[in-house]
């Protein structure tokens, strides 16, 4: 077997939203090794946590600088969304990447079986309503990316895949390509542009867990939930109601929005479930 584990992207900042990460993650995946890639230099809480969650904290700073370099060639500064670049440099051989806004609902496992048929592994892809989270409408015009390409239009908050499959030198190379791109990318999703570009040029198999699913009709494979879909219904921790399992609950702009409106996240209730889990009851 491959030495397989999962990566995390935070810091302090998000403290309470990775420790609800952190709590499901253990939860429905106790043994699964897991790794702290730091956001920023702000991690000393959370960091501080390792030894209760059993994780690592990633310590290769000139892989991180490095992925801070190539942000900055998009965004003029250094964006910590990018360092999750880095995990094709880390210390597993197979990984799942898990953004923080997240709670985790069952075992990952299974995910790492599917890397017999593919080298790249996301939640969705193929939908026509989120590519404008990845590609401007400017990009067929553009004529670089096949139209396959372009609809693949990945979310990049749950990505599995193994090291050989996005060297830093594949990355390096395809960078002048990529960046000819930018004016087509929706940067306002930071790294998603770049990571979809980057898997669909890279040369090797690509999809996603709904696409598996639904080629092969087994409606079995844990799926992703948007918080944003407002029709599911969650009771002492599950998501409810699905003729599908659940994988995660992903807040993907969400924690923004309400934000700004003063709202409540949707399903607060399954966020609080896992971030109270391990608190004293009574």
């Amino acid at each position: 077997m491959s030495n397989r584990g999962a990566y995390f992207v935070a810091n302090d900042a998000i403290l309470d939203l990775a420790i609800a990460f952190l709590n499901s993650f253990r939860a429905h995946n106790p043994s699964i090794p897991l790794c702290l890639v730091p956001f920023g230099d702000d991690v000393g809480g959370i960091a501080a946590l390792a030894g209760e969650y059993d994780f690592s904290v990633w310590r290769d700073q000139a892989r991180l600088g490095w992925c801070d370099d190539i942000s900055r060639r998009f965004h003029g500064h250094a964006v910590g969304q990018y360092r999750k670049l880095a995990i094709w440099d880390g210390p597993f051989d197979e990984f799942v990447y898990i953004d923080t806004d997240t709670v985790v609902l069952s075992d990952i496992g299974f995910a790492f079986r599917l890397l017999d048929r593919f080298d790249f592994l996301t939640s969705h892809s193929d939908l026509p309503d989120i590519r404008r989270w990845v590609w401007k409408d400017s990009v067929y015009a553009a004529g670089a990316l096949s139209r396959r390409q372009v609809s693949y239009s990945a979310n990049t908050g749950f990505v599995v895949s193994r090291k050989p499959a996005l060297t830093p030198a594949s990355v390096e190379a395809r960078l002048p390509a990529a960046l000819a791109l930018a004016e087509h990318m929706e940067l306002s999703c930071y790294e998603q542009p770049l990571l979809n570009y980057l898997i669909v040029t890279a040369g090797g198999e690509y999809g996603s867990l709904l696409g598996v699913a639904a080629a092969t009709g087994s409606w079995r494979i844990p799926l992703e939930r948007w918080a944003g879909d407002r029709s599911l219904s969650v009771r002492d921790g599950r998501v409810v109601g699905s003729r599908t399992p659940s994988l995660l609950m992903h807040w993907a702009g969400e924690w923004a929005r309400a934000r700004a409106t003063g709202r409540q996240i949707p399903y607060v209730e399954l966020w609080e479930h896992y971030r109270r889990l391990r608190e004293p009851v009574g």
